[in-house]
Parts: structure tokens; sequence; C-alpha cells
């Protein structure tokens, strides 16, 4: 049974980070277990999935958690043709194995690009010392051509079949010269700033540049974070002389992929996030090793998609601090609740 969130009549609904899955598959939670069975519903996303997939050998136990939970499914709604994003959401009362199976096979035929397109942020955050830009974009157009060329093969029949092999084609190479194009304008304004791509530290040399950085900002304090920490920025060089305001700072005033479309607000906690962890308010620690990197990647999904519910879940005091923030300047509805287990 599937409803939007928007139509949903059931009980609140509460998002469980990872480390709340994770007290219920290595610990004997009764009290935060009843509260949720009795009074909400769980419900989890695709990030979920991808973090169970990740725990190998583990994931039985994972699923078997949200099975006891009856855990709804939640997913964003896309409109067809051209997987538009829209600002709806979904909630399916499904199995949660087969949720799992379904998403294990979707989600491995576009393995080789996330990696690729991870690269560049791992970059950004002081990881892959000795690798210029240029040879990460490469390594991205060669996963997404790579990738063209799989759907193309799959689609050959059916496209031959239907009469439009050559419009596929046509839009596979349109849109592998897309990508090359906007990589390689943006190797090229990258690199008009950085002297030294190969040895660079995007994080650092920011925070460097305008001299704060966490032991500055943790000591910010609700309410009116984020207008508190633009407050800090706004009289520092080049800032004042930009003529920008805080929702540029952020990011937020247009969609940074489809400026000629919405920008929702679950897709700006993504933005805010990441600027708060780029700046420096209770930032994600050792981003510039690849594995820290998934997991924050995976906090900034986890933010996002626990927008649609009525409350977040989680143990990480750091990545509460910095949704709080979001969802507070936002309006997000969402109340999150920082847990505090003794002796877990």
């Amino acid at each position: 049974m599937e409803y939007l969130v928007s139509q949903y009549k059931g009980k609140p609904t509460a998002y469980l980070d990872q480390n709340i899955l994770d007290l219920f598959v290595s610990h004997e939670i009764s009290g935060l277990s009843d509260e949720l069975k009795s009074n909400l519903q769980v419900a989890y996303s695709d990030e979920t999935l991808n973090e169970i997939k990740r725990s190998g050998d583990y994931s039985r136990k994972f699923l078997n958690v949200l099975k006891e939970f009856d855990a709804y499914y939640l997913k964003l709604v896309f409109e067809q043709p051209g997987f538009i994003a829209t600002e709806k959401a979904t909630l399916t009362n499904c199995d949660p194995y087969e949720a799992y199976q379904e998403y294990c096979e979707n989600v491995s035929k576009f393995n080789g690009v996330q990696y690729a397109m991870k690269q560049l942020l791992l970059k950004f955050s002081g990881g892959r010392v000795g690798d210029g830009i240029h040879e990460i974009h490469n390594e991205q157009k060669e996963a997404f051509s790579e990738l063209m060329n799989q759907i193309s093969s799959q689609a050959a029949e059916l496209s031959e079949e239907l009469g439009f092999e050559h419009f596929f084609c046509d839009y596979q190479k349109l849109m592998t010269a897309q990508l090359e194009d906007a990589l390689d304008e943006t190797e090229r304004l990258m690199k008009e700033s950085i002297s030294d791509d190969k040895n660079w530290s995007g994080i650092k040399d920011f925070r460097n540049a305008v001299g704060v950085g966490p032991r500055e900002l943790n000591n910010i304090t609700p309410p009116d974070v984020l207008k508190k920490i633009w407050e800090k920025f706004s009289v520092i060089l080049p800032y004042n002389t930009m003529n920008i305001g805080i929702e540029e700072f952020f990011g937020i005033t247009t969609n940074p992929i489809y400026p000629d479309r919405p920008y929702f607000n679950y897709q700006k906690v993504t933005g805010i996030y990441n600027m708060l962890n780029t700046l420096g308010y209770y930032p994600d620690s050792e981003l510039q090793k690849e594995r820290r990197l998934i997991a924050s990647l995976s906090d900034t999904n986890h933010a996002s998609m626990a927008s649609f519910c009525n409350v977040l879940f989680s143990r990480d005091e750091a990545f509460v601090k910095k949704v709080q923030a979001a969802y507070e300047y936002l309006g997000v509805p969402t109340y999150v609740k920082h847990v505090v287990v003794k002796n877990a």
C-alpha cells in the first residue's frame, strides 16, 4: 500500500539514522523500541538500504529490525519522462527484504559512475593527494561513457523493435558531450584559482583563507544558527564586497544543477549541510579518507530524506547540530531528537 506523504493519515513518521539501527542490532533498547512501535511509524529510505548494503554480512540483521518495526519505505517522486525531481515523496508498506533486493539490482548499474563522481568531493576534502583535477575528470568521463554503453547495449534490441534506435544513439551522444563540456569548463574555472591542484584541499584552503573554522563556529548556539554564521562571514573579505546575502552564501537561491527548475527544501537541506561541513560547524572529521567521506555523504542524504518525516532520531551530536540548523532556517517542522544511550 502506497501513500503520498502529504496525504498519509497514520501515526507520526519517524526516520532512524543508521546509528539508531545499529543500536537495535547490537543492543536491547526496550524503551526506545516500545516508543517507536506504539506511537510512531518508522520509515526508511534508499540511503538506509545503501548503508545496509555496505554492512555486508550484517544486512539481514538490519533488515530484520526494519521488518520488526513494520517500517514503511520512503521514496522521492520523479516525473517522467526526464526523471525530474518533484517536492513529493511516497510511503509504501512493503517487505524490507523485497525493497532491498530491488534496490541492490538497480543501484549496481550505477556503481561506477557514483564512485567516480565522489572522487572530486574526496579531492576537495583533501584526499587523492598527488592526483590532479584533470585525472579525476577523465575518470568521471570514462565511467559515464561505460554507463552509456551499458544502457545502450541493453536498450538496443528494444529500440530497434520500436524504431527509435537512431534517437537513442543521438541522445547518448548528446548526454556524453554535455557532461564532458561541463567537466572541462569546471576544470578551467577551478584551475584559475588553484595553484597546485595535485596537493589541493578545498576545505583546508578555504578555512585558512577566511581564518574561521570549528573553534569559532562551534560556539554558536540556537536560535538562528545560520544567520549568526553568516554575520561572521559577511564582514570577511571578499564577501563584504560581493553583494551577496545569506542564501547566496549557503547556495540555496537556485537549483545548482538545473537553475531553471524549482529548488525544494529537501534539496536545500543537502546544500546547507554540505556548506556547514565546509565552513566547520560541527564538521565531520577526516573527510580526506574515502570511508569517512562516504559516511558523511550518507548523513547528508539521511538529513534530506528525514525532512519528510515528523521525527528524526540520531546518536550523532554533530549530525544533529547541522540538521537542526538547516531545518530551523528552512522552516522544516521535523523534530530532531538526539538519542543518548549510556554504556552503548
